[in-house]
């Protein structure tokens, strides 16, 4: 018998402590709707038959693809040709699943090994170990490279481990597969150097996001938080902390980023402004897998936050999305509204991770529509009309596994023959209307059945493989799929990485002197109050204190008021920019979350330490920090207040409004009054950034000036939105074009001027001291920030009087 792993008191430990209602402890399930309480039993043997039946097609499709494709991505099997990128009719956004890096067959390497062809998934992975390269000047997915390629590799390592532990064969194998999947990570890595830690869509293999890659900022919710599986596996595979830690960044930002009262997330968000770009809400194309990743993050990582996550984000689905047997999307801050009239193919997926999540009878009641729609039509179309009608909305099938896959795990919780026979006639219409000499072709129109000269590597990776589980019992396997959970492009990972710590390295302080024995002490040069006022505005610059040891010389420190206790970090010496740091203050319990606005939520949650020692630690620094915030900035002084004076004379129109000032700059109380004044510029582009290589910041921000891509300023009080680099970028940017003073404006819907709220905004501690205490840092035109409130008064009133003129002043 079949047992799924959750349901084995042997393989839950405590990853499971939390599924509840657990399998076992469930009553025996009610038939399914749809399905008939005589649905016959399916014996041994016929099942035997069946499971050969599809092993033979995944060997036709397989040797289709080695033959006439390979090394291609994909196999085109009306042509018997293969698919290179750039090349074969172009697809769209489709192609940028393509990498030529032979996609089909490093994506079904690990099917080789659960359908028991061991001699040739060793062949094979010599095949990509010798001839695949993953460094092409191509631009790809980052979605669509993470699950199929990087997914793919690290299964097939761990396969390969268990093989050669098991000496069945693989003996030869000496990790190459990690490695290699350890260089494509750090080539994804690329993507999410984004102001949110939210990945870009697209990155070049070779060239990360230059030729403005970076300026494709909207991706789906399910791209930017379908990472966490695979990064993390990586993470802890190799040693190292980063995958892991850059993909949690994602996973919290989308989370923080979902709707207060619905907790329902949109599908396509701004990577660097973290602004909704479309807000419908469902568990289809754009937001599918990221709902997938919270609660399989949970049972692969056994971190209760995700659990937590999965539980708000559920039952918000089923109170709006999941209304019966209709799945229709709704818009994310009016879920009382549906978005669209129809349903797409992806939703599928969805009955199987209910039954993960052990919510069996909703399951069933999800999966009665998707099965009376292939029912009536032989497969799942792209997309379809909701109950009662069930109309075809659009045509193609793409052959993709989500149904098979929920077809599978509800059996595999119900045991009824029901989804069996369902296995059994989705066999038949595969090799009646899809498969052909090449291979298996999708279909252009279920309807009429005509064929697509496609096959996607998903078909052997996932819709094939779930079909042979279907009728495969433990002792049909080589492997125990108890001790692994499947990824979204249905790899194995294994559930021992819950038990596996990253070795996290002390960050060391990179400074431009030689070190001495001030550096690894503790640090008096910095004033806390200094990163507060920072931390609320953007990243604080801060460094890490590495005390020197118990048994260190007491000479090897300066002297200074004593300590009453030891901290590895203090509140004005952590980089938040830094992945290292990061990592201690997660080892004390501490995350971080940059909310849409920019500003950053800290909070501490002492279950998360790594030991009571570490919770304490991060309880004593929080209170640091919480006391640094209430502090006024260097010497003693409240931030002053800057006020935004608009005047029309032929409109005989006034209005004066509070701002905040910066910290870089001059500052206004040293410009006489009335002498900062001018007109409106409204800068282009709006956020006052412009595009640059990492590489060659400098020329590239001369270009971008004398290319005109800050226009609109010139001899004007500069305007630019908030966001898309950092305050003193945009002042520097402006000032180079030509503007008299910067006015920033809010990007935070709602947003108002609170008095005695110490506000200013921050620069990167660069350049040299300027008027009053203030650090200038490059920029001589004075600056100040509005809030959303008062800048809508203000562009209203520039829209209202042509004359409009403005003062800046204290």
């Amino acid at each position: 018998m079949l047992v799924p792993w959750w349901a084995r008191p042997t393989a839950c430990l405590a990853v499971c402590a939390s599924l509840l209602p657990l399998l076992l402890l469930l009553p025996p399930a009610a038939p399914t709707p749809g399905a008939t309480a005589s649905s016959p039993a399916m014996s041994r043997r016929h099942k035997a038959a069946l499971r050969q039946q599809v092993k033979d097609m995944f060997l036709h499709a397989y040797h289709a693809y080695l033959t006439h494709a390979y090394p291609a991505d994909e196999l085109q099997p009306l042509s018997c040709r293969g698919r290179f990128r750039s090349h074969g009719s172009g697809r769209g956004d489709v192609d940028d699943a393509l990498g030529n890096f032979s996609m089909t067959l490093v994506d079904s390497l690990d099917s080789l090994v659960l359908l028991g062809e061991l001699g040739e998934f060793e062949r094979a992975v010599r095949l990509v170990i010798e001839e695949v390269r993953l460094d092409a000047d191509i631009v790809v997915s980052v979605f669509e490279t993470n699950i199929r390629m990087l997914g793919g590799l690290i299964s097939a390592h761990v396969l390969a481990e268990e093989l050669r532990e098991k000496r069945r064969g693989m003996g030869w194998y000496g990790g190459q597969l990690l490695e290699m999947a350890r260089q494509l990570g750090y080539q994804l890595l690329e993507a999410f150097r984004s102001t949110t830690g939210m990945p870009y869509p697209r990155v070049n293999l070779r060239h990360g996001l230059k030729h403005g890659l970076h300026e494709q900022r909207h991706t789906c919710s399910a791209c930017a938080g379908t990472m966490i599986l695979e990064f993390a596996a990586l993470s802890r595979l190799t040693g190292d902390p980063v995958f892991e830690t850059k993909s949690r960044q994602a996973m919290d930002y989308l989370w923080h980023a979902r709707h207060s009262a619905s907790s329902l997330l949109g599908h396509i968000i701004d990577v660097h402004s973290g602004d909704w770009i479309r807000r419908e809400s469902g568990i289809g194309a754009g937001s599918d897998s990221y709902y997938e990743y919270v609660l399989k993050a949970y049972i692969l990582l056994g971190d209760d936050t995700y659990l937590h996550r999965f539980h708000q984000h559920y039952a918000a689905l089923l109170k709006y999305v999941l209304r019966g047997a209709n799945m229709l999307d709704v818009h994310m801050h009016q879920p009382s509204a549906t978005s669209k009239p129809y349903l797409d193919a992806l939703i599928a997926f969805f009955p199987g991770l209910q039954v993960l999540y052990g919510d069996i009878e909703p399951a069933k009641i999800s999966y009665q529509t998707l099965h009376k729609v292939v029912d009536r039509y032989k497969f799942l179309p792209e997309a379809f009309t909701a109950e009662p009608e069930l109309r075809i909305y659009w045509s193609e099938s793409y052959l993709r596994p989500e149904f098979i896959e929920s077809t599978y795990f509800l059996y595999t919780a119900t045991k009824d023959p029901f989804y069996l026979h369902v296995g059994e006639r989705l066999i038949h219409s595969l090799e009646e209307h899809a498969r052909v000499d090449c291979g298996y072709a999708a279909l252009k129109d279920t309807r009429s059945g005509q064929q697509d000269d496609r096959m996607d590597s998903f078909f052997l990776a996932e819709t094939l493989k779930y079909l042979y589980l279907l009728f495969s019992e433990d002792a049909d396997l080589p492997v125990d799929l108890h001790a692994y959970i499947f990824t979204t492009e249905a790899h194995l990972l294994p559930l021992h990485l819950s038990r596996k710590n990253v070795t996290f390295h002390p960050p060391q302080l990179l400074d431009e002197h030689p070190p001495d024995a001030s550096h690894s002490c503790p640090n008096q040069r910095r004033d806390p109050a200094t990163l507060f006022a920072q931390a609320l505005q953007g990243p604080p610059t801060v460094a890490v204190d590495t005390s020197p040891r118990e048994d260190a010389h007491p000479d090897q420190c300066p002297s200074g008021p004593p300590s009453a206790r030891r901290q590895r970090v203090r509140v004005g010496e952590i980089d938040w920019e830094n992945d290292e740091h990061m990592m201690i203050l997660a080892e004390m319990g501490i995350s971080l979350i940059r909310r849409p606005d920019g500003s950053l939520l800290i909070a501490q949650d002492a279950s998360q330490a790594r030991s009571v020692s570490q919770a304490s630690e991060g309880v004593l620094l929080m209170q640091d920090m919480l006391h640094a915030s209430k502090q006024p900035p260097p010497g003693g002084a409240a931030v002053p207040t800057a006020r935004v004076h608009a005047s029309s004379v032929a409109g005989n129109f006034s209005l004066t409004l509070p701002a905040s000032p910066a910290q870089f700059g001059p500052a206004l109380a040293a410009h006489p009054p009335g002498s900062v004044v001018g007109t409106l510029g409204f800068a282009q582009p709006a956020d006052g950034c412009f595009s640059r290589d990492d590489d060659d910041e400098e020329v590239n921000q001369t270009a971008a000036v004398v290319n005109g891509e800050i226009g609109g300023v010139r001899d004007a009080i500069a305007v630019v939105r908030r966001g898309g680099c950092m305050f003193v970028e945009k002042a520097r940017n402006v000032q180079a074009a030509g503007a008299r003073a910067l006015l920033v404006v809010d990007n935070k819907s709602g947003s108002a001027y609170a008095p005695g709220h110490a506000f200013a905004m921050s620069g990167d501690q660069g350049g040299g001291h300027g008027d009053s205490g203030t650090t200038r840092q490059g920029v001589d035109i004075p600056c100040v920030f509005l809030a959303d409130v008062e800048a809508k008064q203000l562009i209203a009133a520039a829209d209202t009087y042509r004359d409009l003129q403005v003062a800046l002043s204290t």
